[in-house]
């Protein structure tokens, strides 16, 4: 009888200096090494314009909290049904001879940003007793270069039919999808990008992860005022940039993997 009892003391004693390392212990230490990150984002918010993003990033780990990533890639961008309708209904207005473009019509394509990412949380779930998941929490912030493009949604140099608000050269005026042209007034620049992300990254096995981040581009936004419909239907240049444009903000949820050499 005191064996057994002894015998047991001794287990549940193990036990207790066991469990807090299992806790602390991480399943892979990633100071010092690279890491490879492919991931795919869809917008959360679409007001006038929705974008699908296909980044790559590398980073490497300069403590176990703390590393440097650099990110790019390129956005699948597209005006939303919202941004067609405003464009359609507005042709057949004559009533706006003098009118103001429309803000965050920007759409982002090519981008590289570099930044920091910072993840003082760390983890481990027991959804399964033989696959536990550890995980980090992490911030991260950065700047870079990204081209963008914008389509007006309001000056039309060529207006095909002006009842069915048309502004391309459709061979079915019902039809948007038979027309080969529109003659909207396009833009394009490069511009600087700021982006910040949170997010969690999980780990099932010793190198390989998901992550799960909301990520936030932030740009300047730009666009003229005061434009006149006269002159640009014309083909003559009109408005002033505004003085204020304000930001621009692309809030993705991305979806990635990681690979930790």
């Amino acid at each position: 009888m005191i064996l057994a009892l002894t015998a047991l003391s001794a287990a549940g004693q193990q036990e207790q200096v066991l469990e807090p390392a299992v806790v602390r212990n991480r399943l892979y230490r990633p100071a010092g090494n690279l890491e490879l990150s492919p991931s795919v984002g869809v917008s959360v918010l679409t007001y006038l314009t929705a974008h699908y993003t296909m980044d790559v990033a590398v980073a490497y780990n300069l403590f176990d909290t703390l590393a440097v990533e650099g990110r790019t890639g390129y956005a699948l961008s597209r005006q939303t049904g919202l941004a067609r309708s405003i464009s359609e209904s507005f042709l057949n207005r004559d009533d706006k001879k003098i009118t103001d473009e429309l803000e965050d019509l920007w759409r982002m394509n090519l981008h590289g940003v570099v930044g920091v990412r910072w993840a003082p949380v760390y983890g481990k779930l027991s959804l399964m007793a033989e696959v536990p998941a550890h995980f980090q929490a992490y911030l991260w912030a950065g700047g870079g270069m990204a081209s963008f493009q914008r389509q007006s949604l309001i000056q039309c140099t060529n207006v095909v039919n002006r009842d069915l608000g048309v502004c391309d050269n459709r061979t079915d005026p019902l039809d948007r999808s038979t027309a080969t042209e529109n003659f909207w007034v396009k833009e394009s620049r490069v511009a600087p990008v700021v982006s910040a992300a949170v997010g969690f990254r999980f780990f099932a096995f010793e190198r390989h992860g998901v992550k799960l981040e909301l990520r936030d581009w932030v740009f300047r936004d730009a666009y003229n005022v005061e434009l006149s419909r006269d002159d640009w239907e014309a083909g003559h240049t009109t408005g002033t940039p505004s003085a204020h444009p304000g930001l621009t903000h692309l809030v993705q949820f991305d979806v990635g993997y990681t690979f930790l050499f």
